[in-house]
């Protein structure tokens, strides 16, 4: 069972989104939009962690809404990744997940069997400001070091004989093509056959400056796999084919542009061995 720290009512202080780094500042954004979602009727998910930590959490001068659209992809990307996780999980109970970029992420408490092994790795400052939330035990264990930093794949045990699967959920298009290239290029190196989960946006958005400035996109799927020999494209969803009843109908229409159709793409890689 996930322990957890319980801080009852007290409220925790934040630093500045000013005195964060550029991936950090929007770490509160998927929070607010899973709290809220939570609160709907029939929510698409359910996330009451989000709830407990938002109700702690001091969000003056933060940034909380990334707009509409944002928020359909948050909740599109969280609903997809949480399904494909559980999936992998049915089939081998003791895979170890690697969760790049956690930030305020929940889904340890939707998605745990207790038999996984959890990390979560993002820099220290996130990952002091998130224990105050989560806790670790034997299975579940954090990281306080950059995606870029490549010592920190020496601090990931898992058995060679289960499935080890890679989330890097609204991280990288922060990060340059080349810098994309070669964490790519780590990860196929350190974890043969593993299966990756993460979102994209098309390149029209890149450097425009939206709640964080985009440095790297792809327009097609398919693309992802002339960055690194080792990959193979397994499944993609674009966001304009999902949660359609939640989109307002001029969106609809425009999802007949591709840049609009694909302007949030999840995709599942895995890394040839």
């Amino acid at each position: 069972m996930v322990q957890i720290l319980r801080i009852g009512v007290k409220m925790v202080e934040t630093k500045n989104s000013n005195n964060l780094l550029p991936i950090s500042e929007t770490l509160f954004i998927p929070l607010v939009a899973r709290a809220t979602e939570t609160a709907r009727d029939n929510p698409i998910i359910s996330d009451e962690k989000s709830v407990e930590i938002l109700k702690t959490i001091n969000l003056d001068d933060k940034i909380t809404d990334g707009g509409m659209i944002s928020t359909l992809g948050i909740l599109s990307r969280t609903k997809v990744i949480d399904d494909e996780v559980k999936r992998i999980l049915s089939q081998d109970k003791n895979a170890t997940i690697v969760n790049l970029g956690a930030g305020l992420d929940t889904r340890i408490t939707r998605v745990d069997n207790g038999l996984l092994k959890w990390y979560d790795l993002d820099f220290p400052d996130v990952i002091k400001f998130r224990s105050q939330f989560f806790s670790e035990n034997e299975r579940i264990q954090t990281i306080p070091k950059s995606v870029l930093d490549t010592t920190w794949t020496e601090q990931i045990h898992f058995d060679k004989n289960s499935k080890v699967v890679i989330i890097a959920e609204g991280l990288l298009m922060y990060f340059s093509e080349n810098d994309v290239s070669k964490i790519l290029t780590l990860l196929a190196r350190e974890f043969p056959r593993a299966h990756m989960f993460f979102d994209v946006v098309h390149s029209y958005f890149i450097n425009k400056k939206i709640s964080s400035t985009f440095l790297w996109g792809i327009n097609n799927a398919k693309e992802i796999e002339k960055l690194h020999p080792a990959v193979e494209l397994i499944q993609s969803w674009s966001a304009g084919n999902l949660l359609k009843e939640r989109q307002p109908m001029i969106l609809r229409l425009l999802n007949i542009l591709p840049a609009t159709k694909n302007r949030s793409q999840i995709l599942h890689i895995q890394f040839k061995q």
